[in-house]
């Protein structure tokens, strides 16, 4: 979704989640199939677990895999002074006078502690990671921020690159 301020607007699918959320959903209507068998009384372990017990547990797998669902994309948008990264309800973002440096990030994700959201101490200081699997990276230096970089996930990041630069002038 392009907002109408946005110089540069890109959204990048987090594959994973899909297929994570497919797992969630199919465990919540096993539990809902096997609540529904222990209502009939068919199921035979009445005894050993209460009766709201497969109900509660299909609500708790619905719910994660709708709280999983929500972070299905990563939307990065820049404006003519801000830039704006999003996965889910999972927002940041930076003023473009408080980047320092922006540049192509050669690192595994691995090196950030996975996909997903992350936020790892290092020598320098706090780094914060919004990456998905399968796409190139771009790191921010921020100047007085409390993180001191921030890495996300691009599918053009040469062109994610130019974008910032030239709105930093």
């Amino acid at each position: 979704m392009r907002r109408y301020d946005e110089i540069y607007s890109e959204n990048i699918p987090f594959k994973l989640i899909k297929y994570i959320v497919l797992l969630e959903g199919g465990i919540g209507a096993a539990f809902l199939v096997l609540y529904m068998v222990q209502l009939n009384g068919s199921l035979g372990i009445e005894d050993e677990l209460p009766q709201w017990y497969f109900l509660l547990m299909a609500l708790i797998m619905f719910g994660i895999a709708a709280f999983l669902y929500n972070l299905r994309c990563l939307h990065i948008g820049i404006t003519s002074n801000m830039m704006r990264a999003s996965l889910g309800f999972i927002k940041f973002s930076v003023p473009l006078s408080d980047i320092e440096n922006v540049y192509m990030d050669e690192k595994s994700s691995m090196k950030y502690g996975g996909w997903g959201v992350r936020i790892r101490k290092y020598k320098e200081g706090w780094v914060l990671a919004y990456t998905t699997f399968g796409y190139k990276r771009v790191g921010v230096e921020l100047k007085e921020h409390k993180y001191k970089r921030f890495v996300f996930s691009t599918a053009r990041p040469e062109e994610v690159i130019d974008s910032i630069k030239r709105q930093m002038r």
